[in-house]
């Protein structure tokens, strides 16, 4: 069974996108001086990137994933189809070479499966780190975040207390 090309394409495009989208925001960055620190700059433009790296890791792992679960599937068939072929031999592995292969081939497209997902998290947790970083540091804070509706003011002549809702 050929491997898909699906997962080839999806990381290109995502790569692609990442590409095409860090000359727009170097442009941007070089029309406005910005006096953020550095960290605060590159959580503004890195966000993107790395939940891009995010999503098109995870599609990778889900697509070997179900690469392993046709190869799965392929030796539950053949245990159906051919019983003798299934026995496990005193060391643990199956009998039958064919049977063999395909339970290998299983266990290492679940370990690839492992690893792209493990590192599409890891881009996810970074990716939401540097949104956080830039709703910390960006110019444009919302303005009830952390939310207080009751405020205090206090102006030359008058002191007071506003409940926004």
């Amino acid at each position: 069974m050929a491997l898909s090309r699906r997962p080839v394409r999806v990381w290109t495009l995502a790569v692609g996108a990442a590409l095409v989208a860090a000359p727009v925001a170097a442009q941007d960055q070089r029309a406005a001086p910005d006096a953020r620190p550095w960290f605060a700059t590159a959580a503004k433009w890195g966000k993107w990137p790395t939940l891009g790296a995010a999503i098109g890791l995870t599609a990778i792992a889900i697509s070997r994933k179900a690469d392993a679960d046709d190869f799965f599937d392929r030796l539950q068939l053949l245990c159906v189809e051919q019983p003798d072929a299934c026995r496990i031999d005193p060391g643990g592995a199956y009998a039958s070479p064919t049977a063999e292969s395909l339970y290998q081939e299983t266990l290492r497209l679940d370990g690839l499966a492992r690893q792209w997902m493990i590192g599409g998290q890891g881009f996810l947790f970074v990716s939401g780190g540097l949104f956080v970083l830039d709703l910390v540091t960006g110019r444009r804070k919302p303005k009830n975040i952390p939310y207080a509706p009751l405020e205090a003011f206090a102006a030359p002549g008058t002191l007071g207390l506003r409940w926004r809702f």
